[in-house]
């Protein structure tokens, strides 16, 4: 009677698409997923990667990038980033899953399945590599490890593209309907052609962050890879999300649960670095579209010493208002960010002409995407165009700078995806930022993974991981 109930709980993920509810059911025995059909086992571990790994991932990330800022109680960043726990736990329960749903299709003769698995697998551990560096990701799902070892950062983005080029390949092989799903995936409904698009961008992705370890090189593979992802309509995000907070973006409802993010000073400055010296922001017709305002301006609180500011509008400082749509879709890499990559790479190896070409594709390509989160707040053409006239804005191929193209991109990612900001904020060390206590270089280690395993780096806190030995192998910052 129990695992029945189970069971019609995990299916229910095939006709509401998300909930987290679902996966609080779930964690009660979350071995009823490893003894489930393909069908119910793939949208529980996608949705474990999206509600309990993406979200929080985002939210912590848009407090170090200075995309946003707590306001609830203790408001200081340092004080918020010693919460990633739940990021760990659910990002390792995430990528078990998967490795069952590929376990499974293997024995099935399913590839679209092993292949989502695959690129899945890669996506959710570059989210957790990126924010806490090394980790134990080949022992950890073996039950005769009680220790797991840690793995090295670098060693684990050759895994990463390891995975994508195996998915990939079984993206090719999943022609029959019968070997790829199609409802059950809550992302492209079995697409195999938008699932191989999503790897090669996610390999340009992981390419380009090696930008300080192989110039070139990097270069080079991520616009091989650029060549092979999205068109300008395509992007990997998860829609569906409903109203209810139950099926809602996870990000979005956070904020309407408890209304303790502020719009920080970082987008703030870096929108207004494309301005006139004597302009607000508001001037930038995405600040409209993204933050409330305080007698008609737009106010952010003392870098991480805010006061407390719970209202959804915001009393004392402006709130953003993409987080006050629950239905809103939640994008994971997009075809902006592609063309921003695209424009630094190409500038890397010296191409100014083909930096620029892509630099202009970013951002008109960004500001039609402005609005993902409302489609009735999306930018008309006049006022893309206006922006684009800005001689700050497109200024000329020999005048494009790496800071140019890295704002705009910083600017873009504000809505829902401060995980990539936060990644370039370290990489490039470009983002004018002010927090007095510094930059966090990465996530500190929960503190039971400390203390249940001699493996673990022993001094891992929130004050260590400001220090400059924290600095994860790919960056600057």
């Amino acid at each position: 009677m129990k695992k029945t109930l189970y069971f019609a709980t995990i299916l229910a993920l095939v006709s509401t698409a998300c909930s987290d509810s679902i996966l609080n059911k779930i964690d009660t025995n979350p071995n009823v997923i490893s003894d489930a059909p393909l069908n119910t086992l793939l949208p529980a571990a996608q949705m474990t990667t999206f509600q309990r790994v993406v979200s929080p991932v985002s939210i912590l990330s848009g407090y170090t990038s200075e995309h946003t800022n707590f306001t609830g109680v203790n408001t200081a960043t340092k004080l918020q980033v010693g919460s990633g726990g739940t990021i760990w736990n659910n990002g390792f329960l995430a990528i078990r899953y998967f490795n069952d749903v590929r376990d499974k299709a293997d024995k099935l003769q399913r590839p679209g399945y092993s292949a989502i698995a695959d690129i899945m697998s890669a996506y959710t551990l570059s989210l957790l590599v990126d924010v806490f560096g090394d980790i134990p990701y080949k022992e950890a799902s073996r039950e005769d490890i009680i220790q797991p070892n840690f793995d090295k950062a670098q060693d684990l983005y050759g895994e990463m593209q390891k995975l994508l080029d195996s998915g990939i390949q079984k993206c090719d092989q999943a022609s029959a309907a019968t070997s790829r799903p199609a409802n059950d995936d809550l992302v492209f409904k079995g697409n195999m052609t938008l699932w191989k698009k999503t790897a090669w961008g996610l390999k340009a992705r992981l390419h380009n962050r090696l930008s300080n370890v192989s110039a070139q090189e990097s270069a080079n593979q991520a616009i091989l890879a650029i060549n092979n992802a999205f068109a300008p309509t395509e992007n990997f995000t998860v829609s569906a999300y409903q109203s209810n907070p139950e099926n809602a973006n996870p990000i979005a409802n956070n904020f309407m649960n408890a209304a303790t993010i502020v719009v920080a000073d970082g987008i703030v400055t870096a929108m207004k670095s494309f301005l006139e010296p004597n302009e607000e922001v508001i001037a930038d017709p995405r600040a409209n579209i993204w933050f409330t305002k305080i007698g008609n301006k737009v106010v952010t609180p003392p870098t991480s010493r805010g006061n407390t500011d719970v209202t959804l509008n915001g009393t004392l400082y402006s709130k953003p208002l993409y987080l006050q749509n629950r239905p809103s879709p939640l994008p994971l890499l997009t075809y902006p960010e592609l063309k921003f990559i695209e424009a630094e790479a190409q500038l890397r190896l010296g191409d100014k002409t083909k930096a620029y070409d892509a630099y202009q594709a970013a951002v008109r390509s960004a500001m039609s995407q402005a609005a993902i989160f409302n489609a009735a707040a999306t930018l008309t053409s006049t006022q893309i165009d206006s922006y684009l006239a800005r001689p700050k804005v497109l200024m000329g191929a020999d005048k494009l700078t790496l800071k140019d193209i890295i704002n705009q991109k910083y600017i873009f990612l504000f809505v829902f995806q401060s995980q990539e900001a936060y990644n370039d904020v370290r990489r490039t060390g470009l983002i004018s930022l002010n927090d007095p206590d510094g930059t966090a270089k990465r996530l500190p280690y929960p503190v039971d993974e400390i203390s249940r395993n001699a493996n673990a780096p022993q001094v891992s806190d929130q004050n260590t991981v400001y220090q400059d030995n924290a600095r994860l192998f790919w960056a600057k910052l």
